[in-house]
């Protein structure tokens, strides 16, 4: 039997997940929350191998919560179900530690073929969406331009928080060399700001 705690603030989608997991899998609900202060008192009290998170919440977002929930108990397992179809929360979901990504338009044994998959030790994604990931995966990569080592070695430092000072002392070299790196990856990387390399830093594994 699979144990599914829920984290979704509406008391009725609660109410139908319930209903809709119980009745057509090996599973049982034994708890249910709607915040995420809620999820982590719960899940300090009952054994449970999954937990379904909606990504948006009353006191914070399904993808902060993963995380915390992903150091607190990394035995979890974490599954989104969202209306949010958007790459941008997916992959977020994904970075932070979450193991699969339904989207709340899904049929219902879509829902129930993703817990019995998580709860394996396996990744799901709707169909749709790996394949919508995997082509935005292909066209960035297409798009950048190959970082020198130098140029990845300086931004992946500065993404990592260090001053323009603090990477030319920690590489030797001048803190005018280090601008120069950083504008030259910038530019091939298609990035504008500090907020877009701390994105691309994230994707990549660098922080």
């Amino acid at each position: 039997m699979i144990r599914v705690v829920l984290v979704e603030d509406h008391l009725l989608v609660r109410s139908g997940l319930r209903h809709l997991l119980e009745a057509r899998g090996p599973v049982r609900v034994v708890g249910e929350a709607g915040s995420c202060r809620e999820a982590l008192e719960l899940l300090e009290k009952v054994q449970a191998d999954v937990a379904i998170l909606d990504v948006s919440l009353p006191d914070g977002t399904g993808i902060a919560l993963c995380q915390r929930l992903r150091e607190r108990f990394p035995e979890l397992r974490l599954l989104a179900l969202s209306m949010h179809e958007d790459l941008e929360y997916v992959r977020g979901f994904l970075q932070a530690g979450g193991q699969g990504y339904v989207s709340k338009a899904a049929v219902d044994q879509e829902l129930l073929d993703a817990v019995l998959a998580v709860a394996r030790g396996e990744r799901y994604l709707n169909p749709a969406l790996a394949m919508r990931l995997a082509m935005e995966l292909v066209r960035e990569s297409a798009e950048e331009a190959p970082l020198s080592p130098r140029e990845e070695e300086v931004l992946r430092l500065l993404a990592q928080g260090l001053s323009h000072k603090e990477v030319a002392e920690k590489l030797g070299i001048s803190e005018k060399t280090v601008a120069t790196y950083r504008e030259r990856g910038m530019e091939k990387l298609g990035l504008a700001s500090r907020s877009e390399l701390l994105r691309y830093a994230a994707r990549k594994g660098w922080i």
